[in-house]
């Protein structure tokens, strides 16, 4: 069974704010493809700090096929990270 790796709440908070950003841009469906995301992200390991975001927010901005639009998003997005 693979490890059950966590994110803390002020990390899961930032992301449901990114996540937000993330259906505005791509459409309702953006929520299923959050979820996925995070699932993969969170495989990878313990989140602890904000910088751990950052990966989070590539895995969705992949989907996110116009580059100006995904970069408009990227930037959104890691204005997000703060504590």
């Amino acid at each position: 069974m693979p490890p059950g790796f966590r994110a803390l709440p002020v990390i899961l908070r930032i992301c449901a704010d990114i996540d937000q950003l993330f259906v505005v841009e791509v459409g309702p469906f953006g929520r299923q493809l959050a979820e996925d995301a995070r699932v993969a992200w969170l495989a990878t390991g313990n989140k602890t700090k904000p910088s751990d975001v950052e990966r989070y927010v590539a895995l969705l901005a992949r989907h996110i096929a116009d580059a100006e639009r995904r970069d408009a998003f990227t930037n959104e997005a890691r204005a997000c990270i703060h504590v």
